[in-house]
């Protein structure tokens, strides 16, 4: 058997050196790159491979895409490395993608320059359908035969698991057709209809600094028409901003290597272990510039997925949570006039209305004093069910969104700004030590902690009324459910741990939205005449913003009992008014200031 396998290498060996040796009288290198002076016709006749013949022919003609097909090839740390190092999942697999189109039975010649020992693979990934399959080809310095068995764009498998190598390797790809790479920096709106235009394959590879992306030409034809550029640097920024949020920006951690997103063919929008993945009946809006930036909040969802610190920043009951950390966010920096959960028209426990998620929030958490991970809302309002107890995923953003816009938006120019408020909590949770034994709560009671060590405040108290500081012992919903038990004792301690900061300068925080940010930076008095201003309607008050100035929110009693809540503009799409419900029993509605001052309405 051994002198079997030894006979058969000897005799591979022998053919690759004959061919090369056959091919040395036309070719000038061994890359096959360039024919030599004296080569002549006949020469290249002679040549019995037809890759290597069509080769010489396209290059004696001046014809030959060597830019195109001869590259040199970047090194980039493992995708499974740099995610156990980010804590996140893994970022693109796909980096150095060659160009090349290939369809299955393609015959193929690979020259591969110094590999200094790197492993080195030749990757072809079908995105053209749903029907998804790969195959890794290893390569080896020198001359490499290939045959392909599927169809699919090529890519360069060249990742070490350490140490990332400055040295890049040439390879010049013969076989297969040129697909082409538009590379932002590279090449202008002109390669992009160019590319578009001639693509040999039915998916184009985009690489951004910071993104990758692997759409359908077709979808690109029709929505991104003249705007590579204007594209792959929207998806830049997008990813930008999480990295901003993860605390990468500002430890000057961002990784060389980039996040992947893909068109598919089954589905809708999701994240899994390649990327994030985006149905071809979606690129209206996902690969459309205008509407892209106009509602960015599904790809920052998903690529936000990717992005998940865990298990630190990813806990039983917010797997659909903290990942719209990210899309909340980049949809306020596009588009800070109409905030979604501010703008957005859903039922609250009332009625439908402007502003309904943060309402049922208000109301689950202030009124019902619900548990954080379990808050009804328009998207779940049956919050046991015999499988776990849940609550709607964007009512439990709204406390994650406040803080946010308290630091970042109100704190501009005051001293409780931090604009890396979550990038300091973020960067605790990529530097914490592996915690495997730990229970979901002690993740949810750290990010409380990390929160107040951001802020130099004691956030206790908001946190309280958000719902996520008091007791709760209970089997909570996910992908995955898990117990969340969070006794008296710990919240206690997260208390006296928290002690060591002062209070926020407002008692009010909880009541903050983007409608009342600027009052709560410039500290606007609360200002309103008790008896006017309003117009009623059965069961609610139609509140006029402009003669009751500087309120942030309005609070409903039935005695001294707080039975509604409407923060400032609910009901109203310019913010003009504030709808505030007075159901059967109402006995006082109060407008509430920034300082927690308050002054009856009614």
């Amino acid at each position: 058997m051994n002198k079997l396998f030894t006979f058969l290498l000897i005799t591979v060996i022998t053919v690759q050196s004959y061919a090369q040796q056959q091919y040395s009288q036309v070719f000038a290198k061994d890359d096959y790159s360039q024919l030599k002076k004296n080569a002549r016709d006949q020469d290249i006749e002679n040549i019995n491979n037809l890759i290597l013949k069509q080769t010489a022919r396209q290059l004696k003609e001046g014809s030959y895409p060597i830019q195109k097909r001869l590259r040199a090839y970047t090194n980039y740390q493992s995708p499974n490395s740099l995610s156990k190092r980010l804590k996140t999942s893994p970022y693109s697999q796909y980096e150095n993608p060659t160009g090349i189109y290939f369809t299955a039975g393609d015959e193929a010649i690979v020259w591969v320059g110094k590999t200094n020992g790197s492993p080195i693979a030749l990757r072809v990934t079908n995105w053209d359908d749903k029907n998804f399959k790969q195959k890794d080809y290893n390569l080896k310095e020198g001359y490499n035969a290939l045959k392909i068995e599927n169809k699919g764009n090529a890519y360069i498998q060249y990742f070490t698991e350490d140490k990332v190598s400055s040295k890049k390797i040439n390879i010049h790809i013969l076989g297969g057709k040129v697909n082409d790479v538009f590379e932002r920096g590279k090449h202008t709106n002109k390669d992009w209809d160019r590319m578009l235009a001639n693509a040999s394959g039915p998916i184009l590879d985009i690489v951004g600094k910071q993104v990758q992306l692997a759409y359908s030409v077709k979808s690109l034809q029709e929505n991104a028409p003249h705007q590579g550029v204007e594209l792959i640097q929207l998806y830049d920024s997008i990813i930008g901003i999480q990295h901003q949020i993860m605390g990468l920006t500002q430890t000057k951690r961002i990784p060389k290597n980039r996040m992947f997103g893909r068109v598919i063919w089954q589905g809708f929008m999701h994240a899994d272990g390649i990327g994030a993945a985006f149905h071809d009946n979606t690129m209206k809006d996902v690969a459309n510039v205008a509407n892209l930036r106009k509602n960015s909040w599904g790809v920052a969802h998903e690529f936000g997925h990717v992005n998940q610190v865990r298990p630190n920043m990813k806990w039983v009951g917010t797997t659909e949570v903290t990942n719209n950390i990210y899309s909340v966010w980049t949809q306020y920096t596009y588009n800070s006039h109409s905030p979604k959960l501010e703008r957005e028209r859903l039922k609250d426990y009332d009625e439908p209305k402007i502003g309904g998620r943060i309402t049922a929030y208000m109301e689950s958490a202030f009124v019902h004093r619900q548990p954080w991970l379990t808050q009804a809302g328009p998207d779940r309002w049956d919050r046991q069910r015999p499988r776990d107890w849940g609550g709607d995923h964007f009512v439990k953003l709204v406390p994650l969104w406040q803080l946010q816009l308290y630091f970042n938006v109100a704190g501009k120019g005051n001293s409780w700004e931090n604009k890396n408020f979550y990038g300091d909590i973020f960067t605790k949770a990529i530097n914490a030590p592996a915690t495997a034994t730990k229970q979901d709560a002690y993740y949810q009671l750290e990010f409380i902690k990390n929160a107040c060590d951001a802020s130099k405040l004691d956030l206790t108290d908001f946190f309280e009324q958000s719902g996520m500081l008091i007791p709760i012992d209970l089997w909570v919903d996910d992908y995955t459910c898990a117990q969340m038990t969070i006794t008296a004792a710990d919240i206690a301690a997260v208390k006296q741990y928290a002690s060591k900061y002062k209070k926020p300068s407002t008692p009010v925080l909880h009541y903050i939205t983007a409608n009342s940010t600027s009052i709560y930076k410039n500290r606007l008095p609360l200002n309103g005449i008790e008896g006017s201003g309003f117009e009623k309607r059965e069961d609610k008050i139609i509140v006029q913003n402009s003669a009751w100035k500087n309120a942030v929110a309005f609070e409903t009693y039935a005695g001294d009992k707080l039975v509604k809540i409407a923060f400032v503009g609910a009901g109203s799409n310019d913010v003009s008014s504030t709808t505030v419900h007075t159901p059967k029993g109402t006995t006082q509605v109060k407008a509430v200031g920034w300082d927690g001052k308050r002054i009856n309405v009614l």
